[in-house]
């Protein structure tokens, strides 16, 4: 085996000098691939230019972007028609839809709007726009109401009264009504309707009859001294009747 002994350090042959100058090349080359891209930088110093604007006091662009008014969608605009058409008809018009089934008073009107549902300043509103329209009148309400209560089934002013009252007539109202019916047709209607009923007692005793005719007159209106002396006029007149023939009473 053949033995190759290195020379001394010293004895060696030194590198070239245009080796050396290849090898600065190449990391030169190697450096510059390393350094950021001058279009980086140079981005880099528009923004803090733009920055410095910004705190100058001009808009900055995310700013002015969210500051401007935004068109609603389609898909918004649809979903507000479809909140309104649930929300269902306005005060108004179920007002208007109230009084087209039949007559109401005001008081009428406005309980039965809130008790649909709509808040009582709206029925007060769509009531008052009733009112404006003429489609709502208390006062003709309670003469035609009040004449058709005397006209048809005899009532008394008394009945008549707090037949308006249910209707939650204004008390106004009700008292023009009552003040156009007659007096005496009043007294007349009274003693009719006592003598009608003392017919029908037949085979009681007179204080019986009396007291079941008085019950009978206060439940239609009529009480006190009125009241007491058509009850026994009638009570007479059946008594008295025609000699006592077939048909009338006997009081025992």
């Amino acid at each position: 085996m053949a033995v190759r002994f290195l020379p001394p350090p010293e004895e060696r042959p030194k590198p070239q000098r245009e080796d050396r100058g290849d090898l600065a090349e190449v990391i030169e080359f190697r450096s510059r691939l390393r350094r950021p891209e001058p279009a980086a930088a140079d981005a880099g110093t528009g923004h803090e230019f733009a920055d410095d604007r910004d705190s100058a006091g001009g808009p900055r662009a995310d700013e002015s972007a969210d500051s401007m008014p935004v068109a609603p969608s389609a898909g918004a605009v649809l979903s507000r028609v479809a909140e309104d058409d649930e929300a269902g008809p306005s005060a108004y018009e179920s007002a208007v839809k109230l009084l087209a089934r039949k007559p109401l008073s005001t008081g009428e009107l406005q309980r039965a709007l809130v008790a649909a549902g709509h808040p009582e300043i709206d029925a007060e509103e769509a009531v008052a726009t009733c009112v404006d329209s003429l489609y709502l009148d208390d006062a003709d309400l309670a003469t035609a109401v009040a004449t058709k209560l005397r006209e048809a089934k005899g009532e008394s002013k008394a009945r008549i009264r707090q037949k308006l009252r249910e209707r939650h007539l204004p008390d106004a109202a009700i008292e023009s009504a009552l003040s156009e019916l007659d007096d005496d047709e009043e007294l007349e209607l009274l003693r009719q309707t006592a003598s009608d009923r003392a017919r029908r007692m037949a085979g009681l005793d007179r204080q019986t009859a009396e007291r079941r005719l008085l019950g009978f007159l206060a439940r239609r209106g009529w009480s006190g001294e009125r009241a007491t002396r058509a009850a026994k006029d009638a009570l007479d007149g059946v008594a008295r009747g025609a000699g006592g023939g077939r048909g009338s009473v006997r009081f025992q």
